[in-house]
């Protein structure tokens, strides 16, 4: 309890040291570097589809010896950053184990649920296989599974409604055809449809070449660098339309969700060692400024994140805040 007080309570302190960093590079923007977290994938579009694990750069993992990487995310502090004192959950609300090949990807992922001071579910999950060009890698089990509520076992049992309880999404590879690739959940059967030529970017020609489902997902580019991620209605109405823009240099820039009313821009900054060091998230409601929140990373000596550090704020109430952590393991 004391150790997460005094985490908590550090980490409060980094922040102004940090945010004064938190500064877009000027000019053309920055270049291609290997990022210890990639940008792309630390989002909720794509953290909880599990069936493509490429939350770490794996020439980084493999050339520092990683074994695992454990993240902890803390549960949020309402008001001010003071408030930390009276925080009484010395728990992690959630614990991400994953670990790592010999290749720098991973093979196993453990997520750990906590409530009250105690586990209360427990996901795992291995992967099988080599990694497509996509970066799929099939995900084993196929489904959500937890522990029995008999006890601390290796006793699990399937329960798709639990799944869904906590967002978790896996895909099977359904096809690849000369102009486009498709991946199906393996529960409702829902597809990512991902159409790679610049040329077939448009209502008629997805329709006619992919023919998606209102509940399907259609990527323009590629899993590891799409340009846009939207649903359709009636054959051409875009909905649920998710926009990424990149520097000239390739590395990403911003991310644009449109659910109306709402729009969500993500700015992303990089450090002048082209290191991605924080992001923005800013709401608007046609062109109104709602909220924003402020993340930043605290690297450690060798420039690892250790610490990811969250702060929304509005003009109406006191912000919030919540952190991350980051800690690696080393091959022996």
């Amino acid at each position: 309890m004391r150790n997460i007080l005094f985490l908590v309570i550090g980490s409060a302190g980094l922040w102004a040291c940090s945010s004064k960093a938190s500064v877009p590079v000027p000019g053309k923007g920055p270049r291609k570097a290997a990022q210890w977290i990639n940008p792309l994938f630390f989002n909720e579009d794509f953290d909880n589809e599990l069936a493509f694990p490429l939350w770490f750069d794996d020439s980084l993992i493999r050339a520092n010896g990683i074994s695992k990487i454990t993240k902890r995310i803390y549960p949020r502090i309402l008001g001010d950053t003071g408030d930390v004192n009276s925080q009484k959950e010395a728990m992690p609300r959630e614990k991400r184990e994953y670990y790592f090949d010999d290749n720098g990807l991973v093979d196993r992922l453990v997520i750990y649920f906590y409530f009250d001071d105690r586990e209360i579910a427990r996901a795992s999950f291995m992967y099988k296989g080599n990694m497509d060009n996509n970066g799929f890698r099939q995900p084993v089990p196929g489904t959500f599974r937890y522990l029995s509520e008999e006890g601390q076992s290796s006793d699990f049992r399937t329960d798709l409604q639990s799944e869904r309880e906590y967002s978790y999404v896996i895909h099977d590879h359904l096809v690849t055809k000369q102009k486009f690739t498709a991946y199906q959940d393996v529960e409702t059967k829902d597809q990512l449809l991902f159409m790679k030529d610049r040329q077939y970017w448009g209502a008629l020609s997805v329709d006619s070449i992919m023919h998606p489902a209102p509940e399907d997902w259609v990527i323009w580019g590629t899993p590891r660098k799409p340009y846009k991620r939207y649903k359709v209605e009636n054959k051409v109405t875009e909905t649920n339309v998710h926009l990424y823009k990149y520097w000239k240099s390739g590395v990403l820039k911003e991310r644009i969700t449109e659910n109306y009313p709402f729009v969500n821009k993500r700015s992303y900054q990089y450090n002048d060692a082209n290191q991605w060091v924080s992001y923005v998230d800013s709401t608007f409601s046609e062109n109104i400024f709602i909220t924003r929140i402020e993340s930043i990373f605290q690297p450690d000596a060798t420039g690892k994140p250790v610490q990811l550090m969250h702060r929304k704020e509005n003009s109406d109430q006191g912000g919030f805040f919540y952190l991350e952590t980051f800690r690696y393991h080393y091959k022996q």
